[in-house]
């Protein structure tokens, strides 16, 4: 086993990333347009901190997926239509999915935060959408896009 395994099996370090969401813009020269792609990474510290193991897999299948939502704080704004059509399955198994998720602890502290959101009309206070924020204990992160890739403005490079 080399040194570098055995450091990743030996536990991670607290502030080690498990899962990053990268978003990527490259240029199509044929088609002459920026395209957008969106990469899903897990680190050995999935496995070596415990999270993996903890996780029901239908949560975790859940929280992968509204991770690719989200913003660099952790907050994402999908319907239950859109995490029904990302999973496959039916609104009313989404909403139980996100409803378990919101539910499951690690080391002690929520994975996923469900926050409702308001609106107000001429006939007063109704549900507008929910929000929801995946906590810092789950260590999944996304990567701001840089300044020169995320500008609308940019010029073709050709």
């Amino acid at each position: 086993m080399s040194a570098t395994a055995s450091a990743a099996d030996s536990g991670p370090e607290r502030n080690e990333k498990l899962v990053t969401i990268q978003v990527e813009r490259e240029f199509d020269v044929l088609n002459k347009n920026w395209e957008e792609r969106v990469y899903v990474k897990m680190f050995v510290a999935a496995r070596t901190s415990g999270l993996l193991a903890a996780m029901p897999a239908r949560e975790w299948h859940t929280l992968c997926t509204m991770a690719t939502f989200m913003d660099k704080d952790g907050r994402c704004y999908p319907s239950q239509d859109e995490i029904a059509r990302s999973l496959k399955i039916d609104p009313a198994t989404a909403n139980r999915r996100v409803q378990a998720l919101a539910k499951f602890r690690f080391e002690g502290k929520p994975v996923l935060l469900v926050e409702k959101q308001t609106q107000h009309t001429a006939k007063g206070i109704r549900f507008a959408s929910n929000q929801y924020t995946i906590m810092p204990v789950t260590k999944l992160r996304i990567f701001d896009r840089n300044g020169e890739t995320a500008r609308d403005d940019e010029k073709s490079p050709v």
